[in-house]
C-alpha cells in the first residue's frame, strides 16, 4: 500500500532556502560535494543529481567513464570520486542500475565485484521495488480515479518509446497513486510503482495514459505549459520532475533467524521540487521530503542498522558546494 501524504508542507532538515532561492535563479542545480545518503558494507546509494547520466563506456585501459557531462562539467565519474574520498571508500563503488539523464534520486552503487553481482540479479529478477514521485500537468479532474494500474506496452523507435501492442513490443506496467493536487493550477504530485522498468516508461505511461505529462518533458508532450501554473511559480529550464523516490531492497544479516530483511532507502525531494510544490500549494509528506529508512516498512528513527554496519548520512554531512 502506499503511504498517505502528509498534512502539511516540510522542507528538508537543513535546507537553506537562501541558498535555494539563489541556486533556482542561477538557472541550476547545486552538487553536493558528498551526495550519498546511505552507506553500509556491501551498498552505497547517493541521491542522483538532475543531467547527470549513467551510461558507461570503457576507455583504452578498461576504466568506465560516462558517456556525457554536464554543462558545467559535472558527471558521474566526478560524482563517484567525491564519493570515493568523502565517505571515504577502498574503491570506486560499481554501478548496477540506471536512472534518465533528467531523473534525481535515489541510485544504489555495489561497493564490490560480488555485491554488484547479487545486486544485479535483485533488479533482473524484479525483487527491488521502485517508488517514484512526479509533478504532472494536470489538475484533480483529469484523473479517472485517485489511483490504477497502466498495462500498456512500449515499442522503441530510435531510442523514443511509443504505445504499441505489436508482438515486438515490451510489456510495461505502472502503478500509480494521485498523492495531491494543488488549488491553483493543473498541476498534481503523482506517486509511481514501477513494476517493469523500460526507458522512459513513466514518462510515456503518464503523457499518453493518463494526458498528464510529467512537468518538463517536452520528448513526449509538445504542448506549452499552462500560464495558470507559470503564473504562480518559475520552471527551471531542460528540468524534468521525476524522482526516484524510494528502492527498496534485500539485505542480509550475517546471522540469526530472519537473516533476510527488506530496506528502504527514501532519497530527499530536491529543493527546485519541493519549491515548485510550495508555489503551488502541494502538500508533501514529511519522509518524502526529507528522506530515510526503512526496514520492513518501518522507520528507522536514528538512521542506523548496526547488523550491516549501515547507516544513514545526516543532511549536514552532505554539504554544498
Amino acid at each position: 500500500m502506499f503511504a498517505p501524504f502528509g498534512p502539511v508542507l516540510v522542507l528538508p532538515i537543513g535546507m537553506n532556502p537562501t541558498l535555494s532561492l539563489r541556486t533556482l535563479k542561477a538557472g541550476r542545480t547545486a552538487i553536493p560535494r558528498n551526495p550519498a545518503l546511505y552507506v553500509d558494507r556491501g551498498i552505497v546509494v547517493l541521491n542522483k543529481p538532475a543531467g547527470i547520466v549513467c551510461q558507461f563506456q570503457s576507455t583504452e585501459r578498461g576504466k568506465p567513464i560516462p558517456t556525457e557531462v554536464r554543462k558545467d562539467g559535472y558527471d558521474l565519474n566526478g560524482l563517484l570520486i567525491g564519493l570515493q574520498e568523502a565517505l571515504p571508500l577502498d574503491r570506486r563503488p560499481f554501478p548496477v542500475h540506471r536512472l534518465d539523464k533528467g531523473t534525481t534520486g535515489a541510485l544504489v552503487f555495489a561497493r564490490s565485484l560480488s555485491q554488484a553481482h547479487e545486486l544485479s540479479k535483485q533488479f533482473q529478477t524484479g525483487t527491488v521495488e521502485k517508488t517514484y514521485l512526479a509533478l504532472v500537468r494536470g489538475g484533480v479532474k483529469s484523473f479517472p480515479d485517485s489511483h490504477g494500474r497502466i498495462d500498456s506496452p512500449i515499442q522503441y523507435c530510435d531510442g523514443r518509446a511509443s504505445l504499441d501492442d505489436s508482438h515486438d513490443s515490451k510489456p510495461s506496467i505502472t502503478e500509480w497513486e494521485l498523492v495531491n493536487y494543488s488549488p491553483n493550477a493543473p498541476l498534481s504530485l503523482l506517486r509511481f510503482k514501477l513494476l517493469t522498468g523500460h526507458k522512459h516508461q513513466l514518462r510515456v505511461h503518464a503523457a499518453h495514459c493518463l494526458n498528464a505529462p510529467i512537468l518538463g518533458d517536452t520528448l513526449y508532450s509538445t504542448k506549452p505549459v499552462s500560464d495558470a501554473i507559470t503564473r504562480i511559480t518559475k520552471i527551471p529550464v531542460d528540468r524534468i520532475f521525476l524522482h526516484s523516490s524510494q528502492l527498496s531492497l534485500f539485505r542480509y544479516r550475517p546471522t540469526g533467524p530472519r537473516k533476510r530483511f527488506r530496506l528502504g532507502i527514501s532519497a530527499p525531494l530536491p529543493e527546485d521540487f519541493l519549491k515548485i510544490c510550495i508555489d503551488a500549494g502541494i502538500k508533501v509528506d514529511p519522509v518524502e521530503a526529507k528522506g530515510g529508512l526503512t526496514i520492513n516498512g518501518k522507520l528507522v528513527e536514528d538512521g542506523i542498522v548496526p547488523e550491516i554496519d549501515g547507516h544513514w548520512i545526516p543532511n549536514d554531512e552532505r554539504s554544498r558546494e
